[in-house]
């Protein structure tokens, strides 16, 4: 997960211009306050609560053959332990670390929705910016909390060199659509796992600490 910009960057375009914030101090604690007070749980929620309209009934025609896409880290995993614990930046070495030890934890809206979409007859897909090196931690941390049922995930190559990952996933999403799925949903918390195409709705989550390009 290759971040291209920072609290300071992200946080504070926001908050500064309404006047609120004065310091990268005083930024961070309310990144801290959005992500423990509950709002940006709040916000996820809300934000698959609509998504939830544009799935298809259990049973309809057009479940057959159609797909979810789900991004993992601050999609369906929430990273937040990590980025408190490194202050709000990043260090590489920190980073995977971290994944080894597969403490991602599950966005409760996420799971949910995670789990109506396959009681609707779905097929979910993963498709993460991790590396393939980290395939197996990855797969454990998500039956853990409880993903489960998945058809496959897809990941970065141990050689990807690029700057961004749009043309990567864009890629995974058209090896799906090659297997005869329709991706009816792909959801995300970059516009990264978004732009390119290949999915009817697009759903972009909250993410207030770093972006991925």
């Amino acid at each position: 997960m290759k971040k291209t910009f920072r609290v300071f960057a992200c946080l504070l375009s926001l908050v500064l211009l309404s006047g609120c914030v004065t310091s990268l101090v005083e930024a961070k604690a309310k990144v801290a306050e959005y992500y423990e007070n509950g709002s940006y749980e709040r916000d996820v929620a809300q934000k698959l609560k609509e998504a939830e309209k544009l799935l298809p009934r259990r049973g309809a025609y057009n479940t057959i053959g159609s797909a979810v896409v789900f991004d993992i880290d601050d999609t369906a995993l929430s990273t937040y332990e990590y980025q408190k614990g490194m202050g709000f930046g990043h260090y590489g070495v920190a980073w995977h670390q971290w994944l080894e030890m597969k403490r991602g934890k599950a966005i409760k809206p996420v799971l949910d929705f995670y789990n109506l979409a396959r009681e609707r007859g779905l097929t979910v897909f993963f498709v993460s910016g991790r590396r393939e090196k980290f395939r197996r931690v990855t797969e454990e941390n998500l039956r853990a909390v409880g993903f489960d049922g998945w058809k496959a995930l897809y990941m970065k190559p141990d050689d990807f060199k690029s700057k961004s990952v749009v043309e990567l996933k864009m890629a995974h999403r058209i090896a799906i659509e090659k297997q005869g799925y329709k991706i009816v949903m792909n959801i995300g918390d970059q516009p990264s796992d978004l732009e390119g195409g290949h999915a009817k709705h697009t759903v972009l989550l909250p993410n207030l600490i770093y972006g991925v390009r």
